[in-house]
């Protein structure tokens, strides 16, 4: 018996549908292969989602991170949302239904230097690394203004206080004007400047004592206790020890336009380097740190410089650490 064709307006099931549509698309490739033709391939759906892979190969965690199209001036939001991404790990971000491939990626650290990567295609490029090489101190932090609070307990009344950048070669202005701290009070004085900072009180018998190289970031509160001068009389400084005596503290100051990993100083045309100063934790690009260091039979050094990124070490010469404190780490 012949078969009837469906009748105008009847649905066919979807299953004999379907294989009727494969069928015919069989068809159709094999005609094209016998003629010679290659078939194309499926053009890439231009609206998918895309992910890239943000790895941390520095020795900082990342607690933020921000990815926005090159063309943009703004980078968005936090894509790491309050989260750390710790040293080794690596991240997923989703750019949903990108409309270019060019991306600028900038990832802050957890010591408040930032790195950022332009121009990334991420069309072609699903990862991007970040070892800090290039990481940089953002402008903002030596003008930021800080609040640090003193409390007295030194047992004098303090009517001066100076606090300014390690780096600097000025106290400044006091920052009490005509105030003064009693004892058993404190006072917040303002500072604008980066978290290295030095601090200089004046007591009301005109003795002063100073500190270097605080911290004001993680020690926002200060507390001054006996054992800063105190006398009456200033004391008698101490005849300065020989130049072997103790230990030193010295600045190091990276200039080299990349992270350095290791570094060591000893003394000049001694066969020992020593020790890693910076004990495992890299030294970003334009940031400084303090390290001690065992002082010597004689007053020049020599240090060894490891870079991070792969580049090669360098070393620097005539170092005099009986007339300077601080280091400047350049290859050049």
């Amino acid at each position: 018996m012949r078969r009837s064709s469906p009748k105008l307006g009847t649905v066919v099931p979807w299953r004999t549908t379907g294989r009727r549509l494969r069928l015919a698309g069989l068809a159709g490739l094999l005609a094209l292969t016998a003629a010679g033709v290659e078939p194309s391939a499926p053009a890439r759906d231009p609206l998918a989602d895309i992910e890239l892979l943000v790895v941390n190969r520095t020795g900082h965690g990342i607690i933020q991170l921000y990815i926005s199209a090159s063309s943009s001036d703004q980078w968005g939001d936090d894509r790491l949302a309050g989260e750390t991404l710790a040293p080794g790990k690596s991240f997923r971000a989703r750019l949903t239904r990108p409309p270019e491939c060019r991306f600028d990626v900038q990832v802050i650290y957890d010591d408040a230097t930032r790195e950022e990567s332009h121009g990334v295609d991420v069309c072609r490029n699903r990862q991007i690394a970040f070892d800090g090489s290039t990481a940089m101190i953002p402008p903002d932090v030596f003008t930021r203004q800080r609040q640090v609070m003193l409390v007295n307990r030194s047992g004098r009344p303090i009517q001066q206080v100076f606090v300014s950048p390690s780096a600097a070669d000025q106290w400044g202005d006091d920052r009490l004007g005509e105030a003064s701290i009693s004892v058993g009070d404190s006072r917040s004085v303002g500072y604008r400047g980066p978290c290295t900072a030095d601090l200089r009180v004046v007591f009301d018998n005109r003795s002063a004592e100073e500190r270097r190289g605080l911290d004001v970031c993680a020690t926002p509160s200060l507390v001054i206790e006996p054992g800063w001068t105190t006398a009456d009389t200033p004391p008698v400084p101490a005849a300065t020890p020989p130049p072997h005596a103790g230990r030193m503290a010295i600045d190091i100051i990276n200039r080299s336009g990349r992270a350095v990993q290791q570094l060591y100083l000893f003394p000049e045309g001694g066969a020992d380097q020593g020790r890693d100063l910076l004990g495992g934790t890299a030294l970003p690009a334009g940031t400084r740190a303090t390290v001690n260091l065992p002082r010597g039979d004689g007053c020049l050094y020599s240090a060894h410089v490891v870079p991070g990124g792969g580049a090669p070490d360098w070393n620097m010469t005539g170092i005099d650490l009986c007339h300077a404190t601080v280091i400047e780490l350049s290859p050049a």
